[in-house]
């Protein structure tokens, strides 16, 4: 498992440089324009602002697992700390991911729900193995 650590935290950063990718899709495919057109400025601002950010971090884990594998895969106590973190992050976006975002939405995008969702259950998984079974 321990070998094995490096590498999976090295393709969880590749996916996360893809799933900040998708975030230059997804607002097409959401219709993000004609659904923030029916909200005030003031949230249409919070909204674009906060996924400018989510993009930002995904960029930023992506870049640290791509660039500290061994450190995250617990060769330092602040990577196994960091590890922890975003496998806490991660657990609860799959639960979010699985059950708070609309049952409609999701049964229109079906692939989409299964590509992310695994995507974010890979991380978890990840993560977890990193904080609890890493060196």
């Amino acid at each position: 498992m321990k070998s094995i650590l490096p590498f999976a935290i090295q393709i969880a950063g590749a996916l996360h440089l893809l799933v900040a990718g998708a975030n230059f899709v997804l607002p097409g495919i959401l219709h993000y324009r004609e659904n923030l057109a029916k909200v005030s400025p003031i949230i249409r601002q919070i909204f674009l602002v906060h996924a400018f950010y989510i993009v930002l971090v995904l960029v930023g884990f992506g870049l640290l697992c791509l660039g500290f594998p061994h450190e995250l895969s617990g060769g330092s106590s602040l990577g196994r700390c960091l590890s922890g973190f975003l496998a806490v992050f991660w657990s609860l976006r799959v639960i979010l991911q699985f059950g708070f975002y609309d049952r409609a939405t999701k049964r229109d995008h079906p692939l989409g729900n299964l590509f992310f969702g695994g995507i974010f259950t890979y991380f978890a998984a990840v993560f977890i193995a990193a904080t609890f079974f890493g060196k």
